[in-house]
């Protein structure tokens, strides 16, 4: 199957969300190791924490690959809020339970 002069492969739903939730995963468990190492134990602090990870780590890694990939600013700038976004609620989130 091809859309837009990309070809589109047939693999199941399933096994993409499984893979999505444990990456997501491993984000969390890292992210609450952070936490507890560094002592955060307000929101401010797990904002912060959010943000440089956030920023320092996937926007950077994002970056790299749009430049070789040489996608569209705005596809850019939608992935790269998505996971800066992510990681800012995972700070809030895991902060304020710790």
């Amino acid at each position: 199957m091809e859309q837009h002069g990309v070809k589109l492969q047939k693999s199941g739903m399933a096994a993409k969300m499984i893979g999505n939730f444990i990456g997501n995963l491993v984000a969390a468990v890292i992210m609450m190791r952070l936490i507890q190492r560094i002592g955060i134990t307000d929101v401010a602090h797990g904002l912060r924490l959010g943000a440089g990870v956030g920023i320092g780590f996937s926007a950077t890694a994002i970056t790299i690959a749009y430049l070789w990939e040489s996608k569209p600013f705005k596809v850019w700038m939608i992935d790269v809020s998505y996971y800066v976004l992510g990681c800012l609620l995972l700070g809030v989130i895991l902060s304020a339970w710790h």
